[in-house]
């Protein structure tokens, strides 16, 4: 029994190590670890870029939007927002010709419909990421003031913060408001990631036409610029959920070391230099000490 046990503890261990078996680069500003299948593609119809464009419109014009996920799922992603009227026809005229004589079976039927579609599709939900070219604190000042005031904040605060934010956000979007959709914030919270940047993590719940709709959003600034990540499940999906945990911020951190490093070393090479103008070292001292500053 125990052996048997062990086993599955084993087996488990391996299918869950090799879920994120490749590294996406995003325009050199983000690292995705995804599923060995999955791909990116730009989005470059005016149609998919404005779909976005409306929720994040604070972010300035030079923004651009990519899709990841299996080829499957992004050509259906990019179907239901581009050509969404062809890919529905059918369901449509499936409905046309039923005798569907109440709201309720018309949302039966055209639920199990798009859920039948969706498989026939092989769609396994979407990731989309987000990178601005534009810093915040010129496409919207008063979101900027709000980050940089998270900065200086403990954890402790953040936490206050995220209620409060939360429930601002819950009154803007009006979700009691929407019928049938049955729409919920089940997460929102700031916290400090990896680069000891302030990031929003948000999730929602939904659920309208008997079918659930789950959204993750996760965003940050980089360098002042905006990056967000977002994740959209319709129904069942596979190798989507948990965003925040496939960003890989190895470069960056790198990045931000090798710069800590050399501003440590200019700042301790003029120290030196300053030792030697005033006559405290001598030739050979100063040379020594500066090799090994460099080495």
């Amino acid at each position: 029994m125990i052996k048997k046990l062990l086993r599955i503890m084993f087996a488990a261990f391996l299918m869950n190590s090799n879920v994120y078996a490749k590294t996406i680069n995003i325009e050199d500003k983000i690292l995705l670890n995804v599923p060995e299948n999955f791909s990116s593609i730009k989005l470059e119809t005016d149609e998919a870029a404005e779909y976005y464009k409306e929720f994040f419109s604070s972010l300035g014009d030079d923004t651009n939007f990519y899709y990841i996920g299996t080829k499957n799922s992004v050509q259906f992603a990019n179907d239901l927002i581009n050509d969404q009227e062809t890919l529905l026809e059918p369901i449509m005229k499936k409905m046309e010709s039923k005798n569907l004589n109440s709201e309720k079976s018309m949302m039966n039927f055209v639920s199990k419909e798009i859920i039948k579609l969706m498989k026939k599709k092989k769609y396994q939900g979407i990731i989309w990421v987000l990178v601005s070219d534009e810093n915040l604190e010129d496409t919207d000042y008063d979101l900027f003031e709000i980050v940089e005031s998270l900065k200086v904040m403990n954890k402790t605060e953040l936490n206050k913060a995220s209620l409060e934010y939360k429930k601002e956000l819950k009154d803007e979007l009006s979700l009691g408001d929407i019928d049938g959709l049955n729409l919920k914030i089940s997460k929102f919270k700031i916290e400090r990631n990896k680069m000891d940047s302030p990031a929003f993590d948000l999730k929602i719940s939904a659920n309208m036409l008997n079918i659930n709709l789950d959204l993750e959003i996760y965003g940050y600034l980089k360098n002042d610029k905006p990056i967000i990540i977002g994740s959209e499940c319709i129904g069942k999906c596979k190798g989507i959920k948990g965003i925040k945990n496939m960003i890989d911020y190895s470069n960056t951190v790198a990045t931000n070391i090798s710069s800590e490093n050399s501003s440590k070393i200019i700042e301790n090479l003029n120290k030196l230099n300053d030792l030697y103008k005033s006559g405290v070292l001598t030739k050979d001292e100063f040379e020594k000490a500066k090799k090994k500053i460099l080495n």
